[in-house]
Parts: C-alpha cells; sequence; structure tokens
C-alpha cells in the first residue's frame, strides 16, 4: 500500500535539487537495507551533482540497563559529523534510527582530557533533517523523552492522507462496548485511559475502574492523534481494496458455479491468494476522491506527502503539508513545494538555508578542482585573460 522505494529516493533528490542542496550528510542503520539506500542513493547524487558530504551508519541497539555498554556507545558515537558544513541530512530508517540519533546529541558525552572528565551536551547548531515514511511513528516515540525541538523544521516524505468525512466523529463515539471479541480495544482502553474494565482480563493494581465514557479527544495527542495519518490512510485503502476485489468476485458468475463438493464458493472466505489477480487490476475512486489502483508490479500507483515538523516548547508538534511528491505528472514537475509554509531550525544562520561545500564563485572566477577532495569542493580562481564567467552556476535536471 506504499509507493516504490525508487520513487522516494527520486523525491530526495528532486528536494536536494530544489534548494540548491549540494552537500549533503547520510544516516542510515548498519544493516542490509541501510546499505541498499547508501548504493542507490550515492549513485543517484553523484549524477545529479551532489556530494555526499559523510556517510553514518548506525547500530539501532541501545543496552540502557548497561553501564559499560553505554560508555562505550557513547565514546564511538560522539556526533562528530554535526560539525560539517552539510546543514541538510537525509536520515533513512525507522524508529530505531531517530532514537540512536537523538541519544548521541542529547546524551552528555564523556571526553578524556588532562584535566579530568567533562560532561558536553551537543546540540544542533541547526540541521535541516530530512526523513523517509519509514521513520513516520519516531517523532510520536521520541517526544515522551526527548526534547524534540533539535528537530525543528525536519523535512519529511510521509505516506499521502487526507481527512475522511466523519472518521473524528467516528473516534468521539467509540466505546470500549463495542468490542465484542476484539481485544485490542479492550486493552489499548484501559493503557491510554489509566483504568481497568469491569471485565478485563489483566487489570493492573490500584487500577480505577474505567466507566466506558472516557473520550478518546481528550487523550493528549502525544499518545494519540485524532487527525487521519499517512498510516491509518493506508489501512483505509487497503479495507476498501479488498472490498471491491470480494464485491466484484462475489457478483461475478464463476463465484456462484457448483463446486465439486455440491456446494458453492463462500466470497468471504476466499484464500487472499485468489484475489491477488483481481486487486491488480483494481481502480476504483476512495470516498475523498483519490484513486487507488495497482502498477504492474502490484505495488501503489501514488505518491508521497511532504511535511514539515512544528515544534513547541510543551514537547508537542504539529506536521503541516508543504509540499507533495507525485508520480502521475511529468518528471520536471513531480515535487511542489511551498517554501512560505516551512518554519526553518531556529539554529539557521540564512534562510533558507545553504548546504554546500563551499560558495558558488562569484561572476569573473572558475571552479579549480581541490586535489583529492569530492567534486562539490572547489576552489575559485580569476578566470584566464581574455576570457570571463558571466554567471554563479546553474541548478541540473534530475538523472536518474
Amino acid at each position: 500500500m506504499v509507493p516504490h522505494e525508487a520513487l522516494l529516493y527520486e523525491g530526495i533528490v528532486r528536494l536536494l535539487l530544489h534548494f540548491g542542496w549540494k552537500w549533503v550528510g547520510l544516516i542510515t542503520l548498519d544493516d542490509e537495507g541501510g546499505d541498499h539506500f547508501l548504493q542507490a542513493m550515492e549513485s543517484m547524487l553523484s549524477r545529479n551533482g551532489i556530494c555526499a558530504a559523510f556517510k553514518e551508519k548506525a547500530n539501532g541497539l541501545i543496552l540502557w540497563d548497561d553501564i559499560d555498554f553505554m560508555v562505550k556507545f557513547l565514546d564511538r558515537n560522539n556526533a562528530n559529523f554535526l560539525d560539517s558544513k552539510a546543514n541538510a541530512i537525509v536520515v533513512y530508517g525507522e524508529n530505531g534510527l531517530l532514537v540512536w540519533l537523538a541519544n548521541i546529541i542529547f546524551i552528555p558525552t564523556i571526553l578524556m582530557n588532562p584535566a579530568g572528565s567533562e560532561y558536553v551536551k551537543r546540540t544542533s547548531a541547526g540541521k535541516v533533517w530530512i526523513t523517509t515514511a519509514q521513520a513516520d511513528f519516531a517523532f510520536s516515540t521520541l517526544q515522551k523523552t526527548y526534547d524534540i525541538q533539535m528537530f525543528h523544521g525536519a523535512l519529511s516524505f510521509t505516506a499521502h492522507s487526507k481527512d475522511i468525512l466523519g472518521f473524528q466523529t467516528f473516534l468521539r463515539q467509540i466505546k470500549p462496548a463495542w468490542a465484542k471479541g476484539d481485544g485490542f480495544i479492550e486493552e489499548f482502553w484501559e493503557q491510554v485511559f489509566e483504568c481497568a474494565l469491569p471485565d478485563s482480563t489483566n487489570p493492573t493494581a490500584g487500577s480505577e475502574l474505567c466507566t466506558g465514557e472516557e473520550r478518546l479527544e481528550s487523550v493528549p495527542a502525544t499518545y494519540f492523534e485524532m487527525s487521519m495519518t499517512g498510516h491509518s490512510y493506508s489501512i483505509y485503502n487497503a479495507v476498501y481494496s479488498i472490498a471491491h476485489a470480494l464485491h466484484v468476485l462475489a457478483s461475478s458468475r464463476a463465484t456462484h458455479r457448483p463446486m465439486e463438493n455440491g456446494g458453492s464458493l463462500d466470497p468471504l472466505n476466499v484464500p487472499p491468494w485468489k484475489l491477488h489477480t483481481l486487486l491488480q487490476r483494481m481502480a476504483f475512486n476512495n470516498t475523498v476522491g483519490d484513486e487507488v489502483a495497482f502498477n504492474e508490479r502490484r505495488e501503489l500507483k501514488g505518491g508521497f506527502d511532504i511535511t514539515n515538523l512544528v515544534t513547541f516548547p510543551n514537547k508537542s508538534y504539529v506536521r503541516v503539508k508543504i509540499g507533495s511528491l507525485d508520480p502521475q505528472v511529468p518528471p520536471s514537475k513531480r515535487v511542489v513545494i511551498s517554501e512560505d509554509r516551512i518554519q526553518w531550525n531556529r539554529h539557521l544562520a540564512q534562510l533558507p538555508p545553504l548546504s554546500l561545500c563551499n560558495d558558488h564563485c562569484r561572476p569573473g572566477y572558475s571552479k579549480e578542482k581541490k586535489e583529492g577532495e569530492p567534486f562539490c569542493c572547489y576552489s575559485c580562481a580569476s578566470c584566464p585573460e581574455g576570457k570571463i564567467s558571466d554567471k554563479e552556476g546553474s541548478k541540473a535536471d534530475i538523472a536518474s
């Protein structure tokens, strides 16, 4: 129910080109998925005139109760990449990667010096964090423990979503009595309201009894969102896709042909694999007018939303949609961004920020390669006599 990863990579590169960010950092998990991401991205970046300032591979495992582990962890991970001139940093990975990043920035790092040990708290000097859909839940996890204001201004590719008419009304009306065998609602209700239902199978000692009249809208957004998130929207479309496929199956003549045992095929007890062909050909408009369809690889044809993370001193945050990545339009128009809606990191020295190895050469000067440095790093030399450069540089079109 999500588009192919190649579209996400293309979107990241187009975003970097949009702002002219040619010197960028890459952070990912130290696993097979991270290796694939680095291999694919480095190739695309190079073809589009962008260099990787650094590549950081993180181990998402953190043993909080092991002092020796934490000392070694902090010693190994000292966040030196924050000193890089790269102000745009792409973070690719799931929740564990953002937790790792928060830890190496906010937990004091022990530095040994002649005077003894001193504790230094690293803070972001102003970075633009670019995150992907895999980390969609990460900020909700982080805000319960960390000061997430270091991620203020982050730009994220998130699963596309739209508000569904009646969704919030539905949430306001939910009661635990609706469960009828659905243990999830009961367990969720007890956890979020810190109470025990009368017929609870696992009551918490000392908990008050739930009245059953608690309201989800009273739960802080830190723990429960009343809005339709990208993940919720994907599930919504998945359920309707299955419903459409079952409807087609139930309406076809083949469904009602006698089977060998003399019975008929019950569309509600169809093996999932029997729906694959139907789902692959499925195309319909959902209740808010979005088309739901799949390509030849059985992947959703849709795109991504681009959102801006806006944080507040009380540890809350909102995601503001500032653009989109749409594969259904010509390549040059696939990324649309409303820059006037973006709130940038408060520590950035310039808005919109720069992320370059060095400044552009002024007219009258030409780029001169630095020996042993990536092509994004160069010196500016005076043009030869009789020749002149009249422009600072031009944006490259994306090469996929």
